[in-house]
């Protein structure tokens, strides 16, 4: 069961957030563990500015080069960022827009910006639309 006001956050290295915006999905080693949410926020370059809509259940197993509907995504993924014939789960992704920028500014303690997220966090709906800082998620 979808919880209505859960926000996946991902880190969206290597082109996630590009192809979110080009292709309305996310794909990602398969079989990941996810809570169930209703939205992603993508993270990339220190902010997140991109929120989606998942469209449904996340599918696994998914074999994007041998998918015909997503031909255009597969003739575009670096193998260095998972062959696109190998297994991947798969978000189908609906009103992709751009957010904030939410500005990343958590430290470390050594003082200096760390990463808000190198895999995956959660937050609300409200927050993530609120927020102008990470600290503020």
């Amino acid at each position: 069961m979808t919880d209505e006001n859960s926000v996946l956050v991902v880190a969206a290295g290597k082109g996630a957030r590009d192809q979110a915006i080009t292709y309305a999905v996310y794909h990602t080693q398969n079989r990941r563990s996810f809570r169930p949410c209703r939205w992603i926020a993508f993270y990339a370059n220190n902010s997140i500015d991109t929120l989606a809509e998942v469209d449904g259940e996340p599918e696994h197993d998914v074999i994007i080069g041998k998918r015909p509907e997503l031909a255009a995504l597969a003739a575009v993924m670096p193998t260095s960022n998972g062959d696109p014939m190998s297994p991947h789960s798969l978000f189908r992704l609906k009103s992709v827009s751009a957010i904030g920028p939410i500005e990343n500014d958590l430290l470390g303690a050594n003082g200096r910006r760390t990463a808000y997220t190198q895999r995956q966090r959660y937050t609300t709906i409200d927050r993530i639309r609120r927020a102008r800082r990470t600290s503020e998620l």
